[in-house]
């Protein structure tokens, strides 16, 4: 089971608001193992200095694992990876984070939105329907739906969120839901 964050102070948002970091956690996200902090430097194009700031931040934040190997060399080699960690954002608390909040979801849904415009440069028109998907409507239901859909989503985000070599798929989902009031007439 996934450990949760409540962010609920200003200095984990300022730890998760930066652009490089949001990159970072995505770049651990989709690695399929850990990665020194050279490697990361190396594939985002950042100093090794700068990179290994914004890791110690993400460790110290409680988001990203660090843990040290024996090197081919027999030099100790210190990695990164993304803990199973879920961040609570706590979007409908009035409080003083309110606009923090707001922004870190819009990050998020942006994040997997522009990756989706992205890799459709990538494909001809006959090969994006396999590639890139947006779906959107409106779903009718009771109480109980919502509850096992809820569940499903999360139960399936979970199961198949760790890379394994029959997995060898990446997909980035975005589930948004709300409790959408009728039209007034």
């Amino acid at each position: 089971m996934s450990r949760i964050i409540d962010l609920e102070q200003k200095s984990q948002f300022r730890v998760l608001l930066h652009p490089v970091r949001q990159e970072i956690v995505h770049l651990l996200r989709l690695a399929d193992h850990p990665l020194s902090a050279n490697g990361v430097a190396r594939r985002m194009n950042l100093s090794p200095v700068s990179t290994q700031g914004h890791l110690k931040k993400l460790v110290d934040l409680g988001l990203v694992l660090m843990e040290t190997r024996q090197g081919k060399n027999g030099e100790p080699v210190v990695l990164y990876s993304l803990d199973d960690v879920d961040i609570r954002l706590h979007l409908g608390r009035k409080d003083t984070f309110q606009g923090e909040r707001e922004a870190m979801a819009a990050n998020l849904v942006d994040g997997v939105f522009r990756g989706m415009i992205n890799t459709t440069h990538l494909y001809s028109e006959e090969e994006l329907d396999q590639h890139s998907l947006l779906r959107f409507g409106a779903l009718h239901l009771s109480t109980e739906e919502r509850k096992e859909l809820a569940e499903l989503v999360a139960n399936y985000l979970d199961s198949h969120g760790t890379h394994t070599p029959e997995n060898a798929e990446h997909w980035e989902y975005v589930v948004m839901a709300y409790r959408a009031e009728e039209p007034k007439q």
